[in-house]
């Protein structure tokens, strides 16, 4: 087998591992063997020579990559608030479209396009149609909301 092909061959294996753990330092090491492709394909038959530009490759890559790649893995604006599911809609405004009675007596909130029973502390007056609440938290498919003053 020619040296560029073993060197594409680690730097493929090196990006399915960095596909698969979400590491940079695969990534870097992956570039350091696509670099040493180009003096394995212009004939440096020296394995040395290809060594040297693959270190120097995957270390520039740790120096320059790595830091530019934690840097938008952390201001991405997912990043800080994955809930899913029921937990997404806490602390969501809603609408009431129907009214909440303190007493017990489940209303109806609309929150992010979907229509949700809703219940309210007794120490809160009753929540009238069109009033904006916040989302406290659920119970089953019954939401707990206050008024949002």
């Amino acid at each position: 087998m020619t040296p560029w092909l073993i060197w594409l061959v680690c730097a493929i294996v090196l990006l399915i591992i960095e596909v698969l753990s979400g590491t940079v330092a695969a990534l870097c090491l992956a570039l350091g063997c696509v670099l040493a492709i180009i003096p394995a394909v212009i004939g440096a038959d020296a394995i040395v020579t290809q060594f040297i530009v693959a270190c120097v490759g995957a270390v520039g890559s740790f120096i320059i990559l790595a830091p530019v790649i934690r840097r938008y893995k952390l201001n991405k604006p997912d990043h800080r608030d994955q809930r899913s599911n029921m937990d997404a809609i806490i602390g969501r405004t809603g609408i009431v479209t129907e009214p909440i009675y303190p007493d017990g007596r489940q209303g109806r909130v609309k929150v992010d396009g979907d229509n949700w029973l809703a219940v309210t502390d007794a120490c809160y007056c009753p929540v009238l149609k069109g009033e904006t609440v916040e989302v406290l938290s659920y119970d089953s498919i019954v939401i707990k909301v206050r008024p949002k003053r």
